[in-house]
């Protein structure tokens, strides 16, 4: 693991890409890469099933995303390539040691668990609308059943606050934050870490005519329809700063979504990026493509099938952008309040 992170800076370097296509990750669909995946048991106890995926049924939540083991597992190998993309880093706000940790849509609770063992001597909670943690966790840890854009009854504020990941889970993103920013002490931070839904590279070699960027923008445009915006991650600075955040700080790294960088450490990033990006594409599309806008099965699995061979195709030198912004609370608050 190295200890620094890469490909950061305020707009994102150039990543060469590798001329060598004996790489066969990509054209395989990254089997080599399943094989060393692992997952963490979970205990679920609110759900329902559509479409063969078993879903959370918390309060009628709007989240179109499955909470099941294959789910969970994908969420656990992003948290993986998060780790791998910022040198395996938890935390990239200034925080020295941290009394109170919240973590917002903890999912599995992986980032939590981490965190707790990080810093023994702070107490972290976790939160999400479904029941999907495992029941041995750190002794400072605690999860919770939440709604995130709900009421927010906690004893005491914060020191981080933290979420990454719910681009397309928050209806109302400045309550969403006001409410973040009222729970955290003077001087603390929230950390935010956030993926463009749409790729892009830098040398025009991913074009808008292919079926993925069709896909993707498909996808974004259906969630516009309800409500829940997949524009969230590009916003999310501004937002900080609306919310009354200072020093607020965007930092990229550019994800390659397969094997294409010649750098090593990218190359492997990308081949863990291919799998969990073609296990994120039937999800996404059942949400979207059918449950929104009304697609037959069929159709929608011609366009997974097409988008796939472009996922795997190391010609398209492509990336998505993970954004980590941070932002901290003022110590004097006569001018935001």
């Amino acid at each position: 693991m190295c200890t620094e992170p890469i490909t950061a800076s305020s707009h994102g370097a150039i990543i060469e890409p590798d001329t060598d296509e004996t790489d066969r990750d990509s054209a395989t669909g990254g089997d080599d890469i399943r094989s060393e995946l692992t997952s963490l048991s979970s205990s679920i106890t609110d759900y329902v099933y559509k479409n063969g995926r078993r879903y959370n049924a918390y309060r009628d939540s709007k989240y179109f995303l499955p909470n099941d083991e294959a789910e969970c597992d994908r969420s656990d190998l992003i948290h993986h390539i998060y780790g791998m993309l910022l040198g395996g880093q938890l935390i990239l706000a200034p925080i020295k040691e941290p009394k109170r940790i919240l973590d917002i849509g903890c999912g599995t609770g992986i980032w939590a668990m981490d965190v707790a063992d990080q810093y023994p001597e702070a107490e972290v909670f976790g939160t999400d609308i479904s029941p999907i943690q495992p029941s041995w966790v750190p002794p400072n840890l605690q999860f919770v059943i939440d709604n995130a854009e709900e009421e927010w009854m906690y004893s005491g504020k914060f020191d981080l606050i933290h979420f990454q990941n719910m681009n397309a889970c928050i209806a109302d993103w400045p309550n969403f934050l006001k409410r973040c920013y009222d729970n955290l002490e003077p001087g603390a931070y929230l950390e935010a870490k956030e993926t463009d839904t749409t790729s892009t590279s830098d040398d025009g070699t991913y074009p808008t005519t292919c079926a993925l960027y069709k896909l993707q923008e498909t996808i974004r445009n259906a969630m516009d329809r309800i409500g829940m915006t997949m524009h969230a991650p590009a916003n999310m600075k501004q937002w900080f700063a609306d919310a009354g955040f200072i020093d607020v700080r965007e930092q990229i790294f550019k994800l390659p979504f397969n094997a294409w960088p010649k750098d090593p450490e990218l190359k492997q990033i990308g081949r863990y990026q291919l799998v969990q990006y073609l296990d994120a594409l039937a999800p996404y599309a059942l949400g979207t493509l059918m449950d929104i806008l009304g697609w037959t099965r069929e159709d929608m699995e011609v366009a997974i099938a097409q988008a796939r061979k472009d996922l795997k195709n190391t010609k398209f030198h492509g990336y998505n952008t993970l954004r980590v912004v941070t932002g901290r609370k003022p110590v004097l608050e006569s001018s935001v309040e």
